[in-house]
């Protein structure tokens, strides 16, 4: 059975919302959940660490801004280790296409992002902050963002059907990333010997981007090869694991 982009859409879709639903089932607030969460932990994070930016009244604007971006990546891969064998009936006796539960985990958090936004765009308007055009560049960020985290997620999926002590590494790697790509302080109160090697990190890559276009109205096109360059890459190699161990996973679920 061949798959035609119409029906890719169809399954993606449904198989996304069946994962919304699983997500806001139990709770009372839902889907407002969604823009209060970034909205509640910015005014904390900006007790604790405004200080260390250099103009504090803008920092609830640069915490928000990063932490959206970040969270679509760390709830994108963290939610598509286990998607295989969560789905491991479908996985193995329907004619989808194997690779598009991932995609549906990855797409999940990119609703949830656009939910976010909402959060941000509240922010942005509480704090007189201007509206520049470089905002529509944002979207182009998110979805190479997006790219990178599938790649990253069939790595991830694919080690864990063999392997599932990956997921407790994988947590342990995202509480390194998210203290040392400037998601909580700006770089700049870095040591100066971490300068670097945080800069070069695709993750600080994404949320820097997306903060020069709300904060300074700019787009720094270096950091846009960059960033585009590590995307496709991330994603050919998700591809390229998970095909090469697509029958393996059949076998070991």
């Amino acid at each position: 059975m061949r798959f035609g982009i119409r029906q890719y859409i169809f399954v993606i879709r449904e198989l996304t919302a069946r994962e919304i639903k699983r997500k806001y089932a139990r709770s009372v607030l839902g889907i407002v959940w969604s823009v209060l969460n970034p909205l509640l932990f910015m005014i904390v994070m900006s007790l604790v660490f405004g200080g260390f930016a250099p103009n504090r009244s803008k920092y609830p604007v640069f915490f928000i801004t990063g932490y959206i971006i970040w969270t679509m990546f760390n709830v994108g891969t963290n939610t598509s280790l286990t998607v295989f064998v969560d789905n491991k009936n479908l996985f193995q006796r329907t004619k989808l296409p194997r690779g598009i539960f991932v995609l549906s985990r990855n797409y999940t958090a990119v609703v949830n992002l656009g939910y976010s936004l909402i959060a941000l765009l509240i922010v942005l308007i509480v704090f007189g902050i201007r509206l520049h055009y470089t905002l529509f560049f944002v979207f182009i960020d998110i979805f190479f963002e997006l790219l990178f985290s599938i790649g990253v997620s069939y790595i991830l999926s694919t080690i864990y059907v063999f392997y599932k002590d990956i997921k407790y590494i994988w947590k342990n790697i995202i509480v390194i990333f998210v203290h040392t790509i400037g998601v909580y302080i700006p770089v700049e109160r870095y040591p100066v010997s971490l300068h670097h090697i945080t800069k070069l990190n695709p993750l600080f890559v994404f949320s820097d981007i997306a903060r020069k276009c709300v904060l300074d109205g700019c787009v720094d096109f270096d950091q846009v090869i960059y960033m585009v360059t590590w995307s496709i890459m991330m994603f050919a190699i998700g591809i390229t694991v998970f095909k090469l161990n697509e029958n393996a996973i059949v076998k070991e679920l």
